[in-house]
């Protein structure tokens, strides 16, 4: 599976569930976005934004597994 797959199934299952993610669903986020911190600045300019917005929506997601 690809990094963007993995990060936009999770935001799937977040809005179609009534409760957070599992911790199995967090943690894979946690490691995806970790890769993207590691991954990005290898990229090709023009490819960076689209990791960095992909990379920005996972961590928005985790942040709200956080606070809740």
């Amino acid at each position: 599976m690809t990094i963007d797959t993995v990060i936009g199934g999770c935001v799937v299952y977040y809005l179609d569930s009534p409760g957070d993610l599992d911790e199995q669903r967090r943690a894979i986020l946690k490691d995806c976005l970790d890769d993207l911190d590691e991954l990005t600045d290898q990229l090709d300019a023009e490819c960076q934004p689209y990791f960095l917005r992909l990379r920005h929506l996972g961590s928005l997601l985790l942040d709200t597994q956080v606070s809740s």
